[in-house]
């Protein structure tokens, strides 16, 4: 037994990983919290719980907070492990003790407390870090049911909000990029029909909310024709736009601008959208006129433009440069005068920028083109270049080129790219519907999982676009209400969005979904500017605790119906059966003839039989009511053995079904009623669960104990239910919850016994073969069996005493009355209240002994008569019941009264009055 209890520790916890071994192993007598074979149930059974757990978990144990804690800890621990396992945590964690402290006192007042991207400043590897975490505290009772510790989650969610960060970050670049950006910038959708955003930096009239009207708000008519080709042209080729037209400006003006629009790809490489900058070139429009008509005018233009300008030789020879296109080749202008358009650009673009110089004059127009220009460092450059030919006489003739840097657009293109690729790829990655609303609620996002689940594919033109319309067409109408008011009162509080309701699917179903949203704040307003949310299918959850809720009520119902069926049957039986055992010890009292004897011993046998169920009921129910306590003796085993022979024969005959009980000529050292009540609970349902064959009760000694082994022929029990067999009310192959089968509380009774008698009831099961249950007691020693109750003379005792026996069943109080008599006993009966109070008064002096049974009827109890002769100076009072229900146990245990359970068996009742008047 002791190396059975030195292996069980030295093998606990079992499994758990690294931190299951480094546990296992932990010199824990050094620690305040001592060896582990002190430690309680509770903390045993919370540390089990931790090291299943996939996530971050650490039980903080006692008044010094000592921690405990699985591998997803640990790891977050990082340079503190594995020292920390067993350090009290104020020491291991010093530097959020300020934040963790009060929340350690108010979980210990039996608060609990939650916290979602909490910004702690934890000292990691011996170097501060900011980190983020989602936290939870929680309460822990002791065995006593005391708060002792602490059990906290810890999921760290550091990367994410490093991530989150930086995108928001990113985007606040991009957007003062725009703001300070000389171009208008522009996006279109995918087939150019809709405008739906510009922003014109005074140049052009802003769009915010999509323009459908753009070509003709924008566009002069006469150049429509040439920029429709070459859109055109871009969506078939999936190219740039690139065209100068004419423009309708903000003023109302006409103007100039140099349109160029990239298309922004989706992973599968669609379009998804074009993104685009138009420049105001009406200036340079006019300078190029005013250059053909003057040199003078070019050379001002040249110092004043605020774009790269060269002139070039027909050959692409560079002949006079301007700074802005100095500081874009990064060379100096002697050094670039001279050189060739060859010389300074990406050997993967000279090809196009010789197509383009050759095209423009071929056409005499200016042609543009994106291109890479080398710098000495070796570095590139994206730039615009525009090419002109200036009119003149032979050799007169020059080109013109005017170089933009593209190097900011370039970035903020791709930038942008990968931010909304980036996003779009973990939104359609997620198995959660993605969601985002602006601050008012009008819907910007829908993730591809809410396509899949409504069978709506998202779209801003034609998808509902407020949250308003989303409850309306999608939501339960039972849910719509309160998903309403939750939404309603998150941007009232500026705070998190959760709530569960039932959301349509494309079939037509519903299911439930636990909606969560958080409020996104303009980092430089701080104003919320949208929701970003999710929607995760928690519907087999919800369908699975309704399912367990379900279970539970109906298993509950079925102990309190148990209880109450105990309470009535037991009470009703034990009168009748009180009264046969007190006739039947007068008779075996009598002197009788052998043939008469002969009757009497199965006639004894069955009411002791009759008597050890009442018995075993009633143990139940001091079980249920916490007050069975063990009474150990030595006995012999085969006198229980036989009774229940005869008791459980008589089925097994019925069933057609063989028992066997060999004797077993040994004694243990138990609770007889305790060890009955299990053998009782596993021979029925052997009995209840064996088809054919049958059972048989052997016995096998193991060391100094005795193995009792229960064994049938039955249908066995498959390796997945071992576990739950001793679970209450669960029942093997009963779904259906049949009580004709019983409730399923006869295994969990049988553990709960094994436990109060410090021992274990093992199973050994072969599916479609049989079951054994084995029970293992300590053998006694060759001491001599305690004397059953009567056996001595005790008789001497109670002779001349007086006694008053109050109770409403005439045929008890006949059989009381007459086995006091026959111990000398003067007696006095009394069927009320009443007379018995009247009777209290007329004797001399207060009775020795008062029996008053506890229900008396109408609504009258024993209780009243004996407190009245106990304050009267009677020695011994007892209050005999049939009432086995846990309220009546327990009201006993309170108030200190003697009390016997019907049937009385007359030893016992003969034993607690001598007991009571010796020395009196």
């Amino acid at each position: 037994m002791i190396r059975d209890v030195i292996a069980s520790e030295l093998d606990w916890p079992s499994g758990g990983g690294t931190m299951g071994a480094l546990i296992r192993t932990h010199d824990w007598a050094a620690t305040p919290l001592g060896p582990k074979a002190n430690w309680p149930l509770s903390l045993r059974v919370v540390v089990d719980l931790i090291l299943a757990s996939p996530l971050g978990m650490i039980v903080l144990w006692g008044p010094d907070l000592i921690q405990i804690y699985n591998d997803c800890y640990a790891e977050i621990t990082a340079g503190k492990h594995p020292r920390a396992l067993g350090q009290p945590t104020r020491e291991c964690w010093p530097e959020v003790w300020d934040f963790n402290g009060p929340i350690y006192e108010a979980v210990f007042r039996g608060e609990s407390r939650g916290f979602d991207d909490q910004k702690l400043i934890l000292k990691r590897n011996g170097v501060p870090e900011e980190t983020w975490f989602d936290l939870t505290y929680s309460p822990v009772r002791n065995d006593a049911g005391n708060i002792a510790g602490v059990l906290v989650t810890v999921h760290e969610v550091t990367k994410r909000k490093r991530t989150e960060l930086a995108l928001r970050d990113s985007e606040s670049r991009f957007r003062a990029l725009v703001s300070a950006s000389s171009y208008a910038i522009y996006r279109m959708n995918v087939d150019w029909t809709e405008l739906r955003q510009l922003d014109g930096h005074g140049f052009l009239t802003d769009t915010t909310d999509g323009n459908k009207a753009w070509l003709e708000q924008y566009i002069h008519p006469d150049d429509q024709p040439q920029l429709l080709e070459a859109v055109r042209e871009a969506i078939r080729t999936k190219s740039a736009f690139d065209l100068e037209h004419r423009v309708r400006q903000a003023d109302g003006s006409l103007g100039w601008t140099h349109s160029r629009a990239v298309p922004i790809l989706d992973a599968d490489g669609e379009v998804c959208e074009w993104f685009g900058t138009a420049s105001n070139i009406t200036s340079r429009r006019s300078t190029d006129e005013a250059l053909r008509r003057s040199e003078a005018r070019l050379s001002a233009l040249f110092a004043r433009a605020a774009v790269g300008l060269s002139e070039l030789t027909l050959d692409g020879r560079f002949l006079r440069v301007n700074d802005e296109l100095c500081r874009i080749l990064g060379r100096a202008r002697e050094e670039v005068v001279g050189l060739s358009v060859a010389d300074v650009t990406h050997p993967d673009d000279l090809a196009a920028s010789h197509a383009a110089i050759e095209q423009a004059l071929r056409t005499g127009e200016t042609v543009a083109l994106d291109k890479r220009y080398r710098r000495p460092d070796g570095t590139h450059v994206w730039a615009n270049s525009g090419i002109t030919i200036v009119p003149g006489n032979g050799d007169e003739r020059h080109l013109l080129a005017v170089t933009a840097d593209l190097t900011a657009r370039r970035e903020t293109e791709a930038a942008l790219r990968e931010s909304e690729a980036r996003f779009r790829l973990m939104a359609d990655a997620v198995p959660q519907i993605v969601w985002i609303t602006d601050a008012e609620g009008r819907v910007e996002f829908f993730n591809r999982q809410w396509a899949d689940y409504t069978g709506v594919a998202y779209d801003p033109r034609g998808a509902p676009t407020t949250v308003s319309d989303v409850i309306a067409d999608f939501i339960h109408p039972d849910d719509a209400a309160l998903t309403t008011e939750r939404f309603q009162e998150a941007q009232r509080s500026d705070s998190l969005y959760l709530v569960e309701h039932r959301l349509r699917s494309k079939t037509g179903e519903y299911r439930w979904f636990l909606v969560r949203g958080l409020p996104y704040r303009d980092p430089h307003s701080g104003e919320i500017a949208r929701w970003f949310g999710t929607s995760t299918d928690i519907h087999d959850r919800k369908h699975a605790e309704a399912l367990l809720q379900q279970a539970r009520d109906t298993a509950e119902a079925a102990s309190r119906e148990k209880s109450n069926f105990l309470a009535s049957v037991s009470h009703d039986l034990r009168q009748p059966v009180q009264a046969a055992n007190l006739f039947l010890e007068l008779l075996r009292r009598q002197p009788l003839d052998l043939k008469a004897r002969d009757l009497l011993k199965p006639l004894s046998d069955s009411m002791t039989s009759l008597t050890g169920m009442l018995s075993g009921l009633l143990e139940v129910a001091r079980l249920d009511a916490g007050l069975l306590t063990v009474q150990a003796r030595v006995f012999d085993l085969d006198e229980l053995l036989k009774r229940l022979y005869g008791e459980f024969q008589g089925p097994a005959r019925e069933a057609k079904l063989w028992l066997h009980m060999p004797p077993v000529a040994r004694s243990v050292r138990s609770d007889p009623l305790l060890v009955e009540l299990v053998l009782r609970n596993l021979i029925s349902n052997a009995v209840k669960y064996t088809e054919q064959g049958g059972v048989t009760v052997g016995t096998r000694v193991e060391g100094d104990r005795l193995a009792i082994d229960v064994t049938d022929t039955g249908r066995g029990i498959a390796p997945e239910e071992m576990e739950r067999i001793f679970d209450p009310y669960y029942q093997i192959g009963n779904a259906t919850g049949e009580h004709a089968r019983g409730f399923g509380i006869g295994l969990a009774t049988v553990q709960r016994v094994a436990d109060l008698l410090a021992t274990r009831v093992t199973v050994r099961s072969k599916p479609g073969i049989g079951s054994t249950f084995s029970l293992t007691l300590p053998l006694a020693d060759e001491e001599a069996q305690v004397p059953t109750a009567g056996e001595g003379a005790l008789g001497g005792t109670l002779r001349g005493r007086t006694a008053l026996v109050v109770d409403d069943e005439p045929m008890v109080l006949k059989a009381l009355e007459v086995t006091l008599g026959s111990w000398g006993v003067s007696v006095h009966t009394a069927r009320t209240l009443a007379q018995a109070r009247t009777m209290l008064k007329e004797f001399g002096a207060p009775p020795d002994i008062l029996i008053a049974d506890h229900s008396l009827g109408a609504g009258e109890t024993g209780v009243a008569i004996i407190s009245e002769a106990r304050r009267g100076g009677t020695p011994v009072t007892v209050l005999v019941t049939g009432d086995t229900s846990a309220e009546r146990l327990a009201e006993a245990g309170r108030t200190g009264i003697r009390m016997l359970h019907k049937p009385i068996d007359p030893a016992k009742l003969e034993a607690l009055l001598a007991d009571g008047l010796r020395g009196r």
